[in-house]
């Protein structure tokens, strides 16, 4: 059951780190200028920008808060068994994996304007 429940945290999880990498992606964050800046883009306002920058954060806040508590329901418990730690891992490996080379690829965005 412990097992189970690792997989499903993980994939909520996961999901919620994908949500807050595409709110971080449509606001127009990125790192590929001079430094940390916000593509202006012309249908959008200053509001809608940082609300977007607002949810991505709190989004991948609760992605990490997510990945943490199902490796503590998998790590707890009585002695927990070499498959149950490798499910553990492995959730929260490939959680991370995909979450982290989404916001990679989104804030190496490079904006028309630098082109």
């Amino acid at each position: 059951m412990r097992s189970l429940g690792v997989i499903i945290l993980a994939i909520i999880a996961t999901l919620a780190g994908l949500f807050g990498v595409m709110s971080l992606g449509l606001s127009g964050l990125t790192l590929a200028g001079p430094g940390l800046m916000v593509i202006e883009y012309p249908d959008s306002d200053d509001f809608e920008r940082s609300s977007g920058i607002v949810v991505g954060l709190i989004e991948l806040t609760i992605w990490f808060l997510l990945i943490v508590a199902a490796v503590i329901v998998g790590i707890r418990g009585g002695r927990p068994r070499r498959a149950r730690r490798a499910v553990v891992w492995i959730s929260a490996g490939l959680s991370t994996i995909l979450v982290l080379t989404g916001l990679t690829i989104v804030l190496s965005t490079v904006p028309r304007s630098l082109v």
